[in-house]
């Protein structure tokens, strides 16, 4: 499928998602699970270097979204809505990394039993870039948007003026 089509492709999903205003996660997982009729349990994880921080595990009757829960409620919300949109698109990655990575967060899930296994981790794929951008048209959709970060604390000043001079903002010090 070429970039056109992809886009209209997820434009249509996006189309026909009862995606609630504003954005809940657990009401947009509940109407998912009744549009799909099938259980999708939320299941929050710490990652770390080198960890993937969401991934996606589906099996013959339900779903696992797995999500980095040392973040951002806003960026919590992405994570999970990547991974949903990989339920979403019928993604299918599956190999051996991933199903190890799976036994380790879901040990109580018979690896017979998975049939999809997809995660978070880098963007080069047809499949990421896909599911990503479907994660941002529902964000998008929604109207959604992440809260400012404070703009003020101990380091701010310091960090805002190393910034202007590694960048060349505003007042940066030429020399």
């Amino acid at each position: 499928m070429g970039a056109r089509a992809k886009g209209r492709h997820t434009a249509a999903i996006v189309k026909e998602l009862d995606i609630p205003a504003p954005f809940d996660l657990a009401e947009f997982i509940t109407r998912l699970e009744r549009k799909r009729r099938r259980p999708i349990r939320m299941c929050p994880f710490r990652s770390g270097p080198g960890v993937p921080c969401g991934m996606w595990i589906g099996t013959a009757t339900e779903d696992f979204l797995y999500y980095e829960e040392g973040t951002t409620p806003y960026h919590q919300d992405h994570i999970a809505l990547h991974e949903a949109a990989h339920m979403m698109l019928g993604h299918r990655g599956r190999t051996r990394v991933w199903e190890r990575l799976a036994s380790l967060l879901a040990p109580d899930v018979d690896p017979q039993f998975v049939q999809a296994i997809m995660g978070r981790s880098v963007y080069s794929s047809d499949e990421e870039q896909e599911a990503e951008t479907l994660a941002s048209l529902i964000h998008e959709r929604s109207g959604d948007r992440p809260q400012p970060l404070p703009v003020s604390g101990p380091n701010t000043g310091r960090f805002l003026s190393l910034l202007q001079d590694a960048f060349g903002g505003a007042g940066a010090r030429r020399g």
